[in-house]
């Protein structure tokens, strides 16, 4: 009888010594936070690496920062007709000859032939438009890739995943570096080609790029710590990451970021 008892009473104990124990990890966590962003003078903020960090969350940093760099591949010139929907694009490759030569209206062509053939196109003709006339609609894979855009600012790109794996880290240094406070070098490969890299044309500009699949090539980035106020956290961050940050102090804002992969030999 005092068994049957003892147990529920036993599991109580325990179940309110991991509350306390999860209670006390998360006012840890809160008191790590910056003051200026813990009392919410601050929206964010971009801490020093302690020098203690260890090896194993500077690899886990790097290879988070690895997965968002990307392959970009710009559009050419396009003679394009005003569109409603910002999602289909129409080129005039009709006028494109005419003012700008066949050579140029040949070349854009193909050149938009391999988005469609890389999947982040559809294309049909358009003849009830023009002699020459094509429409393109993004793909929900091109919609996700495409940078800028074509009717003005930054010139449009497609901008895809390397899909490249951090192997180790070789050394790492604490200073004052260009987009951080811990300089980081490390050695990466590519173990096959990217899912979105489908064409020959596409896998000769990897090459181009980055050293051949199953060779190791080395990479440097440098990162800070960044810091949200709690409930403020973007979509996808975790708070306190180590992140590669180019921090402009006259414009008090974050401009990009330093990765930098060794080129193909």
């Amino acid at each position: 009888m005092l068994l049957t008892r003892a147990i529920p009473l036993a599991l109580a104990m325990l179940t309110l010594a991991a509350c306390e124990m999860a209670q006390s990890a998360a006012n840890q966590e809160f008191m790590r936070i910056p003051r200026p962003v813990r009392t919410g003078a601050a929206e964010s903020a971009i801490e020093r690496v302690e020098p203690n960090v260890s090896r194993e969350e500077i690899f886990a940093a790097v290879q988070a920062q690895m997965s968002r760099e990307t392959l970009c591949f710009s559009w050419p010139g396009l003679w394009l007709q005003e569109s409603q929907n910002r999602s289909i694009y129409y080129a005039r490759y009709d006028l494109m000859a005419r003012d700008w030569g066949g050579e140029v209206a040949a070349s854009s062509r193909a050149r938009m032939q391999e988005f469609v053939d890389l999947g982040f196109l559809n294309s049909r003709e358009r003849p009830d438009m023009g002699a020459d006339v094509v429409e393109y609609s993004l793909t929900q894979q091109g919609g996700a890739y495409l940078q800028g855009s074509p009717y003005g600012g930054a010139r449009p790109s497609f901008c895809a995943p390397a899909e490249r794996r951090v192997v180790a880290i070789t050394d790492v240094q604490h200073g004052q570096f260009a987009c951080g406070s811990m300089q980081v070098r490390f050695t990466h490969v590519a173990d096959a080609w990217p899912n979105w890299a489908r064409t020959d044309n596409a896998r000769a500009r990897i090459a181009q790029v980055w050293t051949p699949l199953g060779q190791e090539g080395s990479g440097t980035v440098s990162m800070s710590r960044q810091w949200f106020r709690p409930g403020q956290i973007p979509s996808g961050v975790i708070n306190g990451q180590l992140r590669s940050l180019c921090y402009d102090p006259d414009d008090r804002a974050v401009y990009g970021e330093d990765m930098e992969l060794a080129g193909a030999p």
